[in-house]
């Protein structure tokens, strides 16, 4: 009786191991396109988040559209610097600071003053438009991210036709246009 329980209990402990074993199931993992990440890609170097999403031809639009507002910003300032500099030496007082650089071309305090304030106003501008820059860089990644399994059909068509609508207040018949737009599904493999 003994032997007999031994044996049935190994055999019931056998057949449930050979059985885990059979049933595993092994799970085809699909790497998923983090929007986060190609934000904080984009975040950390303007450009690296489009190339993240496979949009290279994006990469040169980004640096363009912001180094350009940035190279006029930094050629503002330094205008803005010199100008001022050659003001605060005309005005302090002191015999030894002279202004070599203008003082023939604008003999007149008030014009320096209203170039300062020019090139201050173009100055903050351009960095303004460079920030913006910058954090459109970052939407882009972002938007162009979360649309990155937005499957596009090739089929779209578009029909217009001519149609009469009845005015009931002027008992005639008005003619108008109507749009029919035709959008076919594609078959795809989800991605989440």
């Amino acid at each position: 009786m003994k032997r007999l329980l031994l044996v049935l209990s190994f055999f019931c402990l056998f057949n449930s191991a050979n059985a885990q074993k059979s049933d595993t199931l092994t799970i085809d993992t699909l790497q998923i396109h983090s929007p986060t990440k190609a934000t904080l890609l984009s975040l950390a170097v303007p450009g690296l988040g489009q190339a993240y999403n496979k949009k290279y031809w994006k990469i040169p639009v980004v640096f363009a559209i912001i180094g350009v507002p940035l190279y006029f910003a930094i050629k503002e300032r330094n205008s803005y610097n010199d100008f001022n500099s050659a003001y605060v030496a005309r005005v302090d007082g002191d015999s030894t600071t002279i202004d070599t650089k203008y003082a023939k071309i604008y003999e007149n305090d008030d014009d320096l003053l209203s170039l300062i304030d020019f090139h201050r106003k173009n100055r903050d501008l351009l960095f303004v438009l460079t920030g913006v820059a910058y954090a459109l860089n970052i939407l882009d990644a972002a938007v162009d991210a979360h649309l990155y399994y937005f499957e596009v059909s090739d089929d779209l068509s578009a029909r217009l036709k001519p149609s009469f609508q009845y005015s009931t207040q002027n008992r005639l018949l008005i003619p108008s246009l109507t749009l029919s737009l035709k959008f076919t599904k594609k078959n795809h493999r989800r991605a989440f």
